[in-house]
């Protein structure tokens, strides 16, 4: 029975973290071309890019925007969906697999708020 009560609070809360994040990323998959992520996120421009020539491969980080936050104009990056190109193909998405690799890769990403 104790099992059961700890069961639940944790589904829900993954129910919620889900339904925040931008649905578009689940669309995408590793090794799709830049053309494709534009399909897939419906714009042809990211709302920001960052690019890195670290190793010998250029990684290029698009952000998109979700929507902006009620009563403002601008949006930080953590607010944005990245999107991870290696060498013109998406390596990976999300602000998971970014900070990961940005930490594997020695670059600097914004701060977690």
């Amino acid at each position: 029975m104790t099992r059961f009560r700890f069961q639940v609070p944790v589904l829900a809360l993954l129910v919620v973290l889900a339904a925040c994040g931008d649905s578009r990323l689940k669309k995408l998959s590793v090794g799709i071309d830049r053309d494709s992520v534009a399909t897939i996120m419906k714009t042809d421009a990211p709302t920001r890019s960052e690019t890195y020539l670290v190793g010998g491969k250029l990684w290029e980080v698009m952000l998109y925007e979700q929507k902006a936050p009620e009563g403002t104009d601008t949006v930080s990056a953590r607010e944005l969906s990245p999107v991870v190109l290696a060498d013109g193909a998406v390596a990976g998405w999300g602000w998971d697999y970014w900070d990961r690799q940005a930490g594997d890769l020695k670059v600097t990403v914004p701060p977690k708020e």
